[in-house]
């Protein structure tokens, strides 16, 4: 093989439900934590823009190509969570399903089984006492999702089974949360 067909050689595909699971696990907290100023400007005056501009920053940080019908597949929502609160919420591509409920320990555990739980929605909220970081993602076993927070240090809490994957019930989900 020459130095031109390893140049021309195409770099291995990244399945969608990765780069899902990239954005906001890798790519939001960030943004949420540390910039969400650029995060609120982006998603308050270009809306349409700013689900594909998170998907490319993750489809780049793998080194991949982004697929632009992929990339249109990203929704951003906002509105009052609560009196002083706002939500930032990016809706996800709906991901296929996965049940791990026959796989064997060993082979999670080691790896020999390659799942991504992939998300349905990401939410960010703002207010008086702080940013909160919440993720709606799937469950590993009996088609559930499981409802998660990202602290500002970066640590990943899994905070139990979360509803149905839909919008609404995953910011009455939050709401729940905030109350305890």
């Amino acid at each position: 093989m020459g130095l031109l067909d390893w140049f021309r050689k195409p770099k291995p595909a990244v399945p969608l439900p990765q780069l899902c699971y990239d954005v906001p696990y890798f790519v939001l907290p960030h943004y949420a934590f540390k910039d969400l100023s650029k995060l609120a400007d982006l998603c308050l005056n270009s809306p349409t823009v700013a689900g594909p501009f998170f998907y490319i920053m993750a489809a780049q940080a793998r080194k991949v190509e982004p697929v632009t019908d992929d990339a249109k597949r990203f929704h951003w929502h906002h509105g009052q969570l609560s009196e002083g609160r706002e939500y930032f919420a990016l809706e996800y591509p709906t991901p296929p399903p996965v049940d791990m409920s026959d796989v064997p320990i060993e082979q999670m555990v080691g790896g020999a089984k390659s799942l991504v739980l992939a998300p349905h929605f990401s939410a960010i909220i703002r207010g008086a006492a702080g940013v909160q970081y919440f993720i709606l993602g799937q469950a590993p076993m009996g088609g559930g999702t499981t409802l998660r927070c990202i602290l500002p240090e970066g640590m990943n809490c899994n905070l139990g089974p979360g509803p149905a994957p839909e919008l609404l019930a995953f910011l009455d989900a939050v709401r729940e949360r905030e109350a305890k």
